[in-house]
């Protein structure tokens, strides 16, 4: 019998995982794609509408079919920016087992006078609302427009959403509802934190903000909130805000440990928090600054600071200083920089981060710097107190030994070249236990196009949103989007993308993977079991699932983890404009909802399990005319039947044929088929796959 680690996922009816630290990997390396940003605009709004007294729609449900196999549809929204940068504190997995989530949501474009936060309640069995199957989600919480929430405990038994007001206007400020009872009875609010203008700062506005809830109680509140400055530049303070009277007071100060000049220029979302007990944490990360944790053991009365990143030019001034400028048109130095990322705590009080990297360069004078995306520079990477500030190692090319000296530009790099050219790169696992999320290592990934590569970053990365979640145990789960190469690519005017999954990748710190003696060592992080996809994309729900936005409880127990995403089937961003991400219109964006339960099971090494014939199925044309062509890389011989199903689930064609080994391309005449949407199963040696296709 050989120890192994399985995960399912709470009703769900398949999916597909990838072993880690296999043989050393390597790939083509990209063509970087570039994207400029510049920091002297704001943070990432919407269509600023001021609306008093809103009524929320509680309009028919959204037109959609199916079950729950893939998760909790817990609510849909046409607004589909949940962050300029980090995700987190959007979900709360209480100790009796039940859950809230929340979600900026809106549905009324273009002006959005509608959004708010959207919420749902999971009492320990289902969703108070469901998308799907009942009633639908009635609309936000709030009696006025608001934008991006953070959900946290109130007292016991209560919960509590903050979000911002009144964003660019005179009014804008920090609002918070809470409910004595989670799940139960009316919101209480607004109630307001007050503009921090006893620090010298009269046009202080906070918005953006984050928060959690500490001590034995839950009853110690803390908030942290961006500022940016109504000239729109990139002078923006961090505040943290304190209550130990439930939100009745508070104590606000610029944010503890750091000077101004360290403070300064951390923007919208560059921050997450997390609590457990008495403990709180704070971390934050910019291509431009220091990258700090900011730790309190004491429910924040007293702070000790640690530097996760030295950033070789953070303490620069960007505008004036020339010895701010490397790469993109001056040289071919590139800075590789914690963009993204999240915290959990611990029952030990320990700090766990999962931390999202680009490429970047800064070749002129300014608050702006452009970034890299491509498989180069992919990686989630993990982060805890024992590692302390990171420190690049030293790279020797393992194939002619050409040597890479440590440099601070490249801490968080995890591709090297394997030659000086750099034609070809790989992982560094030798050294390297940092890397816990990266794209899937198919064979589909290893022969995909090399320059251009066709998928959106929303103004990150290949692996983005990472949300991590520790039990009380002590496994660590890590949930993120990546780009995915398996699934067939979505095909539209602007081109065809590949889409994106969610992943989840979980650690048990210190377990040795492959001895079946279950000995541990005290070396913490260093084993990466396995990984999942999260939604399954054969089902009919997420054959087309654009997943975005990750977040996570970042506390749970019995090893039951939950995660959140957000999913539509077209790549892009609508609601936000000017930029390589936009949709043309809205689209249905689900916030789905799904709980990821690790197990240990034996496994008879001896058996053999049944063999899927079908390593890779796709369908093309998408949209289809007259003909469509299926394509299937077999494994084995097999027969294989063919079955076509309309939107009622009515079986309208089918077929048999018989598939050998290697590429196989059977076709459907669908002249006979009404335009519209269908679904085309194939099966073959009891497996099966589904797909979505268009009949124009």
């Amino acid at each position: 019998m050989k120890k192994v680690l399985f995960v399912s996922l709470a009703l769900a009816v398949g999916m597909t995982g990838f072993a880690q630290r296999a043989a050393q990997q390597r790939v083509k390396a990209d063509k970087p794609m570039r994207v400029k940003v510049d920091l002297s605009k704001p943070a990432m709004t919407g269509a600023e509408t001021i609306v008093t007294g809103f009524a929320p729609n509680t309009g028919a449900p959204a037109t959609y079919r199916g079950d729950d196999t893939g998760g909790w549809a817990t609510m849909m929204t046409h607004y589909d920016i949940q962050s300029n940068n980090m995700m987190g504190n959007r979900m709360v997995r209480f100790d009796d087992g039940t859950l809230g989530v929340t979600a900026t949501w809106g549905q009324a474009s273009p002006g959005y006078s509608d959004r708010g936060t959207g919420y749902n309640y999971y009492d320990g069995t289902s969703f108070v609302w469901d998308e799907f199957d009942g009633e639908p989600m009635p609309g936000r919480i709030e009696a006025d427009k608001t934008g991006w929430p953070s959900y946290c405990h109130y007292g016991d038994d209560g919960e509590m959403v903050f979000s911002h007001q009144g964003f660019g206007s005179s009014e804008t400020k920090v609002c918070y509802y809470y409910r004595e009872k989670r799940g139960e009875g009316d919101w209480i609010g607004p109630n307001y934190i007050p503009n921090p203008e006893e620090l010298g700062t009269p046009a202080c506005q906070m918005t953006w903000p984050r928060a959690v809830a500490s001590g034995p109680n839950h009853s110690i509140l803390h908030v942290v909130a961006a500022d940016q400055d109504d000239a729109n530049t990139a002078d923006c303070y961090l505040y943290y805000n304190r209550s130990t009277d439930g939100g009745q007071t508070w104590t606000t100060i610029r944010m503890p440990l750091l000077t101004d000049n360290e403070n300064l220029r951390y923007s919208a979302e560059d921050y997450a928090l997390a609590a457990n007990g008495n403990t709180v944490a704070i971390m934050l990360l910019s291509p431009l600054r220091n990258g700090y944790l900011l730790k309190s053991t004491d429910n924040g009365e007293n702070w000790e600071k640690t530097t996760i990143w030295n950033n070789p030019f953070g303490d620069l001034d960007w505008s004036t200083d020339e010895a701010s400028l490397w790469g993109g048109d001056l040289d071919d130095r590139r800075m590789y920089a914690p963009e993204s990322g999240s915290i959990c705590i611990d029952n030990d009080g320990m700090v766990h981060a999962a931390i999202s990297c680009i490429m970047c360069a800064h070749d002129e004078l300014g608050w702006s710097y452009s970034y890299y995306y491509s498989r180069n520079c992919d990686g989630i990477f993990y982060w805890d107190e024992n590692i302390g500030t990171v420190v690049a190692p030293t790279w020797t090319c393992p194939d002619d030994g050409y040597v890479i000296e440590s440099d601070p530009m490249n801490c968080f790099r995890m591709w090297w070249p394997t030659t000086e050219a750099g034609d070809y790169i790989t992982r560094n696992w030798e050294t390297d236990n940092h890397l816990i999320g990266f794209i899937p290592p198919t064979d589909e990934y290893q022969n995909m196009e090399t320059d251009n590569l066709l998928f959106k970053n929303y103004f990150q990365n290949s692996s983005i949103h990472p949300a991590i979640s520790v039990d009380d145990k002590g496994t660590i789960a890590v949930a993120y989007s990546t780009f995915d190469p398996d699934r067939d690519k979505y095909q539209g005017s602007e081109g065809n993308y590949y889409y994106r999954s969610v992943y989840v990748a979980f650690i048990e710190p210190g377990y040795v993977i492959g001895d079946a003696t279950g000995d541990w060592t005290d070396i913490p992080g260093n084993v990466y079991y396995q990984y999942v996809k999260l939604q399954d994309a054969d089902d009919f729900l997420h054959s087309m699932d654009e997943a975005i936005y990750v977040t996570s409880a970042a506390n749970t127990m019995n090893s039951e983890f939950w995660f959140a995403y957000q999913a539509d089937d077209t790549p892009g961003i609508n609601a936000r404009t000017g930029d390589s991400q936009t949709q043309s219109t809205p689209s249905d964006n689900i916030i789905w909802a799904q709980k990821v339960v690790p197990d240990y099971e034996g496994l008879n090494v001896g058996e053999t399990p049944a063999v899927n014939p079908m390593t890779t199925t796709r369908i093309y044309p998408n949209p289809v005319v007259d003909q469509m062509t299926i394509e299937v890389n077999a494994s084995q011989a097999s027969e294989m039947s063919i079955s076509v199903y309309n939107l009622m689930g009515q079986k309208v064609m089918d077929k048999n044929v018989s598939i050998n080994t290697g590429i196989n391309t059977p076709t459907l005449n669908t002249s006979s088929l009404s335009s519209g949407v269908y679904f085309v199963t194939v099966k073959a040696n009891g497996f099966e796959n589904t797909m979505k296709f268009i009949v124009k």
